[in-house]
């Protein structure tokens, strides 16, 4: 789509929101969450199938989804890696190589909405779940999130504190849904009704307010130990937050870096994710 033709889509959006929450906020409220939970990518591509193949896949269910996941068999640690927002499992190909060079069984999972796995939505929370059962399937010994899926590994590891989990990895996850909220409601310029709106709507589907739905709160509640990754030049995930998430987060330490933007992605990354591992070997 052309930036012309986005943002006259987004024009008509704003004023159908905006118009319908002067009459009925939460009905203005579905409608934007609707959106924002609508990925416009991720999806697989030609050279993501490509690398993809060389896993053996398996389909699970979880909240009425079919989760498509994908292993490569290894003698070392089961490791679980959980891309972002608007991505796929492919996204991981350099943490994947140079992880099976050192031999750990690998398995990562599209989210919903994303990848080969069903659904035209996501949210934290199905997320959160279909993360539960590819966990309970492989049982990690580590889970590694990158941004919506680094929200995810905490809100997975706070609420059900698995046992069989020996480490947490959390690469640029923004620290809660309100700032991401937050984003969205510029983007669309949504009005001051429509906005209360979005959280009436958010506690009516997920039963918790907006404000449930926070990274600093989880990190409290987990006993694994952690590492954060955050980038200096991120525009999404807050490298401050990140430093001040390593404050609560017991058993956690906080690595930075310089140059790599949101996707903080890369073999100097991969090798301080290995040396992490490494320290429970």
């Amino acid at each position: 789509m052309s930036p012309f033709l986005r943002n006259l889509a987004i024009a008509l959006l704003r004023f159908q929101i905006n118009t319908t929450a002067l009459f009925s906020p939460i009905r203005a409220g579905r409608m934007a969450l609707d959106i924002f939970r609508t990925p416009r990518k991720g999806r697989l591509r030609e050279q993501d199938l490509l690398f993809l193949r060389g896993a053996k896949w398996e389909v699970l269910q979880a909240e009425g989804l079919d989760i498509q996941t994908y292993l490569w068999e290894g003698t070392g640690p089961t490791i679980l890696l959980a891309h972002g927002w608007e991505s796929n499992s492919a996204r991981w190909r350099t943490f994947i190589n140079l992880f099976r060079k050192k031999g750990y069984r690998i398995v990562a999972l599209d989210a919903p909405g994303h990848g080969a796995t069903s659904s035209d939505r996501f949210d934290a929370h199905c997320y959160g779940m279909a993360m539960k059962a590819v966990a309970e399937r492989f049982e990690p010994a580590f889970i590694i999130g990158h941004s919506a899926g680094g929200m995810s590994v905490l809100y997975y590891l706070a609420t059900f504190k698995p046992s069989f989990v020996r480490g947490g990895v959390v690469i640029a996850a923004p620290s809660s849904l309100r700032k991401i909220l937050k984003n969205f409601y510029g983007i669309m310029q949504l009005s001051p009704r429509a906005i209360q709106g979005m959280d009436l709507a958010i506690l009516e589907k997920f039963a918790q307010p907006t404000e449930a739905f926070d990274l600093f709160d989880f990190a409290r509640n987990t006993d694994v130990p952690g590492l954060l990754l955050f980038d200096a030049g991120d525009q999404i995930a807050s490298f401050a937050e990140g430093q001040q998430l390593a404050e609560v987060w017991k058993n956690s330490r906080f690595v930075g870096f310089e140059g790599l933007g949101h996707s903080v992605n890369g073999k100097e990354v991969v090798e301080v994710v290995v040396g992490f591992i490494g320290e429970f070997q």
